[in-house]
């Protein structure tokens, strides 16, 4: 087998199992969210907020220090799963020892006890056979693969069970643990390979990865710091609503946006000593991220109350509107992804860290602000999204500040999608409601034929206006790219 067939072998299983277990992660998600309550999920997410924060401590970039490797002994990978497992056991028990001191500070003394058992998963998770890094690092991932879905189908399977039985947040604790072990137990029986004990290498490694501690925190921090806030200061049910509606709003991106752009900014790498064509494929890559993403955003904010009440049931009344608002999130997630991978590119590694700490200033002055006017959940998402398109725009005027024409084109797409969307969602809604009768009590049926006809209208009139779009500016740079990657997606 040619190199080139092992990495596209290992490419679709590594594709394969992303898309296999964000389908069953989405799949177990909505049934729970008619099993249990939105103060379930509060809780919860509260529990995940805490684990997370402290596993970011003992995050040794392991993997990455791996895979830079042009040349990897077994000491050195020994050396990586045993600095893995040892912080994340310290991890584990600096949480068991904190769990009243977390929970008191997140206003939810009744996670305690859970975040105390949750904390084993880092341990078990870092107990997995080392063979796994070195697998992924030659681009084997077969093994990977049939691992990633038994430990996604014994979650799926368990945390059911668990729920009609239970009827509370101790599923998604028992699965967890359950899950995590037998993943570990399965990785030695399909790898065959045992760790040894070895700290030989431990220079090496820190001098690597210790500048990571500092970006992951401060990562960290600006992607969940609206989800801390509201933990501290809402009820478990406002969390577990708020929470919720993010996971749907984002979900888009991760399913659509990022396969759809993972390509383009491979590519990205290759050109960034080219300037003005480098420039080109930039904005190429944020013009098909609006094109994507400000279409979902528009659909999923025009019409959330019944989307919120298809997928999630009535007892999530506020998560209509919430959604409405987080829908956005997914438009300047995906600039902001495009943007840094620029920045990567470039080397300017120091210039992202900077954006990532004046991200999280930012967000943290719209919590204060959202604090002292007693903001409602919605509000506080109003804040969050309002704070995310202000510091992507000034990124975006910071790197193309020497590129105006390009920054010209590429704000021209966004607004000019953003109305042909816009227009779009309005005629749809129009349409339907002028075709359709509903009943006062709108039944299941009822509100996927709405939504169905609302989807297909908003498609048909956004494809019109689209194409109307591509016909006037076909004669500009980013236009005729964009023209010839929709033809290659064609198949053309």
């Amino acid at each position: 087998m040619t190199k080139l067939s092992e990495l596209s072998k290992g490419a679709f299983f590594s594709a394969s199992a992303k898309l296999l277990s964000k389908l069953i992660g989405l799949v177990s998600t909505l049934i729970l969210a008619r099993l249990l309550t939105p103060s379930d999920f509060g809780i919860i997410a509260a529990i995940s907020i805490a684990l997370y924060f402290f596993d970011v401590f003992g995050n040794a970039a392991t993997e990455q220090y791996i895979m830079q490797k042009s040349r990897l002994t077994t000491s050195e990978l020994n050396t990586a799963w045993s600095i893995n497992f040892i912080l994340k056991c310290l991890i584990c028990i600096i949480l068991i020892c904190l769990s009243s001191v977390v929970a008191n500070w997140l206003n939810k003394p009744e996670i305690a006890t859970g975040l105390m058992l949750v904390s084993l998963v880092l341990p078990l998770n870092a107990l997995k056979s080392p063979s796994l890094l070195q697998q992924k690092r030659m681009v084997r991932y077969q093994g990977i693969f049939a691992l990633s879905m038994v430990e996604k189908i014994v979650a799926f399977v368990t945390v059911l069970t668990a729920a009609l039985l239970l009827e509370s947040y101790w599923a998604f604790i028992i699965a967890d643990l359950v899950s995590v072990s037998v993943s570990a137990l399965l990785s030695y029986f399909l790898f065959k390979k045992y760790p040894q004990f070895d700290l030989t290498s431990w220079r090496e490694q820190f001098s690597f990865s210790g500048w990571m501690l500092g970006k992951n925190m401060i990562g960290y921090l600006r992607s969940q710091a609206d989800t801390i806030f509201i933990s501290r200061f809402f009820s478990a049910n406002s969390l577990g609503q708020y929470h919720l509606s993010r996971e749907l709003a984002m979900m888009p991106g991760h399913y659509l946006l990022a396969p759809a752009l993972e390509p383009m900014l491979s590519a990205l790498r290759e050109t960034a000593k080219v300037r003005d064509y480098f420039f080109q494929q930039v904005s190429s890559a944020l013009v098909v991220t609006f094109i994507i993403s400000i279409p979902i955003a528009t659909f999923l904010s025009y019409f959330a109350n019944p989307i919120s009440m298809l997928l999630l049931g009535k007892q999530w009344d506020m998560a209509g509107l919430v959604l409405s608002v987080l829908a956005w999130l997914v438009v300047y997630w995906g600039a902001v992804n495009v943007l840094e991978i620029a920045l990567i590119a470039q080397g300017k590694v120091k210039a992202l860290f900077l954006f990532d700490l004046f991200s999280l200033l930012c967000i943290l002055g719209a919590l204060v602000a959202a604090f002292i006017s007693s903001s409602s959940i919605s509000e506080v998402g109003v804040y969050r999204v309002s704070l995310g398109f202000l510091t992507t725009s000034m990124l975006f005027s910071v790197m193309y500040f020497k590129h105006s024409m390009f920054a010209v084109t590429v704000v021209s797409w966004g607004a000019g999608t953003l109305l042909i969307s816009m227009i779009s969602a309005a005629a749809a809604k129009f349409f339907v409601q002028t075709v359709l009768t509903l009943s006062e009590r709108n039944n299941v049926f009822e509100t996927m034929l709405s939504l169905s006809l609302s989807g297909l209208c908003f498609l048909i009139c956004f494809a019109f206006g689209l194409s109307t779009a591509i016909f006037m500016s076909r004669k500009t740079k980013v236009t005729a790219q964009l023209i010839s990657i929709l033809k290659s997606t064609v198949g053309r």
